[in-house]
Order: C-alpha cells, then structure tokens, then sequence
C-alpha cells in the first residue's frame, strides 16, 4: 500500500504546480512582456484596439478555465482515495485517469494559441516593418544548453537502447520488441530536435518580440526540450521495468511523479522575465538590413 500513500501524496503537487503556479507565472509574463512594448507600436500594429484590456479579459477566463480544472483535479483526488482503498483496484484505470488529467491540465495552453491567433486574424493591420539591425552573431546550440545537459540527452537515449535489447531476451507478454520501442523514441527526439533547429536558424515570426526576449525563449525551449527527452528515456525504461518486476501497481505513482517533474521545468518560465546570460559575439557586432 506504501505506492498508494505516495501516490496520493504526489498528486496534488501535479495539480497545485500546472493549474494553480503555472498560470501564475504565464500571467506575470504576460504583463511583463506588454510593458516592453512601447504604446505608440502597439497602437500602430492594433489601431483602435486596447491591447491591454483585451489581453487582461483573455487572462481573466484563462484563470477561471485553470481553476475549474483544478477543481477536477481535486475532486479526482477524492475518487483516487475512495477507489484505492479497494484490494482489487485497477492499475490501469488509475493511469490512465492521471494521463488523462495531465492532458487537461495543457488545454488552457490551447487557448492561448486560439487568442493570439483570433486577435491577430481580427485586429492586426498588416504593415511593412521597418528596417531592422540585424545581430551578426553566431547562434550555437551551447549558447543556450550546457554541454552537460547535451551528454545527458545521449546518455539516456543509448541507456534506453541498450535497455530494450536486454528487455529482448526476457520478454513478457504486452512487450512490442526493442525497434518498435527504439523507433518511437527516436521519433521523439527528431520531432524534438526540428523544432529546436527551427527556432536557433528559423526567421522570428512575433515582429514585436525583442532579440533579448528571443534569446530567453530560445533557451527556455531548448533546455525544457532536452530535460523532456531524458525524462521519456527513463520513465519509458522504468516503465518497462515495473513490467519485468511484476511491480504494476506503483504505475500511478511513477507517471504523476513524471507528470509533475515536467510542470516544474514548465515553472520555469517565470525565468523569461530575467536578464539572459549573453552568449558569445565571436568579435561581430550588428549591421543595417536593407
């Protein structure tokens, strides 16, 4: 019963953590980041609009909607109580309600790609920008996630290799084989890695978006990216694990400790609001773009 207390001990920290201090902090750099912009480009990007106004309406349902799903989250709480109780509980059900909850726990997140989206679609007016300076600078991936980090990534990714083909020779019924399980992984870390090559040598797509404001983000990402990978790797392994113990029931536990892990990296962003670490110029300074 032991992995049913902490369980129920975990829990909570995934709902107080993703829908009560995560929306906290993304309100905070919200504002923060509409304070940056001076009035008169705002008021020329979205005439006639007050953009503060609009965004603290949008904020406003964004908390009650977190709110709610805290709610649930607590009212699920109660029926893990009532329902773990029972000998003949189902491992299953439970984590599955749990992943479930997670995924909800991201829909307000949605919103937030659906306001900005419908707000720019209705109000932006569409205007040439003007010349820019562009930042000579070398943009390297250790600019923005320590070597430290990158070998982890590796790391786990060969432990879990190495893993499936130890699985492989004392399989157990339900088990898919090392390449399936391999490739699904690999899959992650590609899909993981575009994005990230994306935004280091992609164009800016938020014209009001300062290149400091740029550098946080990108760090954010890449670092949330990685810790992201090396996470998959070893709760997949110790998933498969728990298969080959006969250990299924601390399954609730291990996924909500996941979950919750993964909220406090999102945490981090409160961070986005500080002053970055300068990367290095490499000697280049900035030039006129025509």
């Amino acid at each position: 019963m032991i992995e049913v207390y902490l369980f129920l001990a975990v829990f909570p920290v995934q709902i107080l953590g993703m829908s009560v201090l995560y929306p906290i902090r993304f309100t905070r750099l919200i504002r923060t980041g509409l304070k940056n912009i001076p009035a008169d480009r705002l008021a020329e990007l979205y005439p006639g609009v007050d953009v503060g106004q609009a965004h603290e309406r949008f904020l406003a349902r964004y908390r009650a909607v977190n709110t709610i799903v805290a709610v649930l989250g607590f009212l699920l709480l109660g029926w893990f109580i009532s329902t773990m109780q029972r000998p003949n509980w189902d491992e299953g059900a439970v984590g599955g309600m749990v992943t479930a909850y997670f995924l909800l726990q991201n829909f307000p997140i949605i919103l937030i790609a659906w306001f900005t989206i419908r707000f720019n679609k209705v109000h932006r007016r569409l205007l040439r920008e003007p010349k820019r300076r562009a930042i000579l600078q070398r943009r390297r991936l250790f600019d923005f996630v320590s070597p430290l980090t990158a070998f982890l990534v590796i790391l786990a990714y060969f432990q879990f290799v190495a893993f499936m083909f130890y699985v492989a020779r004392h399989p157990f019924p339900g088990f898919g084989g090392p390449f399936a399980n391999i490739g699904i992984l690999s899959l992650t870390y590609i899909l993981l890695g575009a994005v990230v090559m994306y935004l280091l040598y992609g164009k800016k797509i938020d014209p009001l978006q300062t290149h400091a404001d740029r550098m946080r983000m990108i760090s954010f990402v890449v670092n949330f990216y990685a810790w992201i990978c090396i996470l998959t790797s070893i709760f997949v392994s110790l998933t498969v694990a728990r298969q080959l113990l006969h250990l299924e029931t601390w399954g609730p536990f291990a996924g909500t400790v996941f979950f919750s892990i993964l909220t406090l990296l999102n945490l981090r962003i409160g961070r986005l609001t500080a002053p970055p670490r300068q990367p290095e110029a490499d000697g280049l300074g900035s030039s006129p773009v025509r």
